[in-house]
């Protein structure tokens, strides 16, 4: 399949997104004080590439570089809003349609979930109602994602999802006093339509 030959604006599209039972919208000032016991809390973030805020002007320093992003192009971040709360974040990173003289049509998935929340599909969830977004709103060609090799939650979402794996970098990234490795994987936009053919439901839909 060809590059579009408009690369789209994130500003001028409508991205909040629903599911069966999560909507999915931009962050607001106003969630910080559902985020902060989560992004607060030193032991949470230790599979992920951020650290913990100690300040609550650091989440709403993030919320504002969500709006910088989307305002750039470069970046599209939601709120997992669900009973009313938001309870994570998922992204689609480094959105990169040109380089040089090369059309590449990617971005990198992001996301995290407070522990409450955990092992009922949720992430799994939004994840793919973002790789629809990706694929078939924003028209992308690639989505890449990766996860610390001991993160088994994260790299079950991630294989749930049906992304392929790449393979594993070792000693990839220091953190905590020791170098970790790091699992990659990826899915093409022909591999997503594959998925969307097959059998590939939203949990909780039967």
């Amino acid at each position: 399949m060809q590059p579009r030959a408009t690369i789209p604006k994130l500003a001028d599209l409508d991205v909040v997104l629903t599911t069966p039972r999560l909507r999915l919208r931009p962050l607001r000032d106003d969630d910080v004080d559902d985020l902060w016991p989560y992004v607060s809390d030193r032991q949470f973030p230790r599979m992920m590439s951020w650290v913990a805020h100690t300040d609550k002007e650091q989440t709403r320093a993030f919320i504002k570089t969500t709006h910088d992003g989307l305002a750039a192009n470069t970046h599209c971040t939601w709120a997992i809003e669900y009973l009313g709360k938001v309870w994570g974040t998922i992204g689609l990173d480094d959105i990169t349609w040109q380089m040089r003289a090369w059309r590449i049509d990617r971005a990198e998935m992001g996301y995290w979930l407070a522990p409450p929340m955990w092992k009922q599909g949720l992430m799994t969830e939004a994840a793919l109602a973002v790789l629809r977004f990706a694929f078939e709103t924003l028209g992308l060609h690639k989505i890449s994602i990766g996860c610390l090799a001991e993160n088994a939650p994260s790299r079950r979402v991630i294989e749930k999802c049906g992304f392929r794996y790449v393979g594993q970098y070792e000693d990839d990234v220091w953190r905590d006093g020791a170098w970790h490795s790091h699992l990659r994987f990826e899915m093409l936009t022909s591999e997503w339509s594959q998925l969307r053919t097959a059998t590939l439901r939203f949990p909780g839909t039967g």
